[in-house]
């Protein structure tokens, strides 16, 4: 575990977080300063404030605003039978266990935790995930892999990780739908007080692994795996 450590200390001194990409839209419910235009600090503001308005909210409008809007799926409609879901993985999350129905939407329900509980919740998203694995493969083999959601990034496309954990002929185990968020949180929560110090928020290091997905990864991929086809 500490190889890992060191090696996202080194990442994080890397890439800073000041260059974080995504952005907050500009119908978000609560008002955030303009903070330098700074994408990074209007959402730790975003990650600290929203959770004053979520827990005083009867409805579930401003969840819907988190995965459509802020989150970006579009596709997570608001209608009755997905009311149902939301609440469903709500009262799961208290009982630090999921079903498979709730983990299927796991890139979308995880978003609406961080922001209910951004001291103990983490967004578990594909970018994150797929960072993340690599990273555990290369340098913590003894600790389970993430199942990976289905994510939208074009360039993660290209590698698929399961193929090349295949591939690679080493020993490798993904964890149960059941306790993979709540195991994944507790990951996060430890290796961000190592990586940015006590009392840094677990949120610090998902955005981290979200940034350097596309990037640094990948070209640590391209750079490592290859294969050979013999005819």
């Amino acid at each position: 575990m500490q190889k890992l450590i060191t090696v996202l200390k080194k990442l994080s001194e890397e890439f800073s977080l000041e260059s974080y990409e995504w952005g907050v839209p500009s119908n978000c419910p609560i008002e955030i300063p303009t903070l330098d235009d700074s994408n990074f600090e209007q959402n730790i503001y975003l990650k600290e404030n929203l959770k004053n308005v979520l827990m005083l909210t009867d409805t579930l409008d401003h969840f819907y605003w988190i995965i459509q809007q802020w989150g970006g799926i579009g596709s997570f409609k608001k209608n009755d039978v997905n009311d149902a879901k939301i609440i469903k993985f709500l009262t799961e999350l208290e009982k630090k266990t999921l079903t498979k129905v709730s983990f299927e939407r796991i890139s979308s329900f995880s978003k609406v935790a961080s922001f209910l509980n951004p001291n103990d919740y983490v967004i578990y998203d594909s970018r994150v995930i797929y960072a993340l694995n690599w990273l555990l493969f290369n340098y913590a083999p003894q600790v389970d892999l993430f199942v990976q959601p289905q994510g939208r990034n074009s360039e993660l496309v290209k590698y698929d990780m399961q193929t090349i954990f295949r591939l690679s002929g080493k020993k490798h185990i993904f964890r149960s739908h059941k306790n993979a968020y709540h195991e994944y949180c507790d990951l996060m929560k430890m290796l961000s007080i190592e990586v940015y110090g006590v009392g840094s928020q677990p949120y610090l290091l998902e955005m981290l692994l979200f940034d350097i997905a596309p990037n640094a990864i990948l070209k640590d991929i391209e750079k490592r795996v290859s294969v050979k086809i013999n005819l």
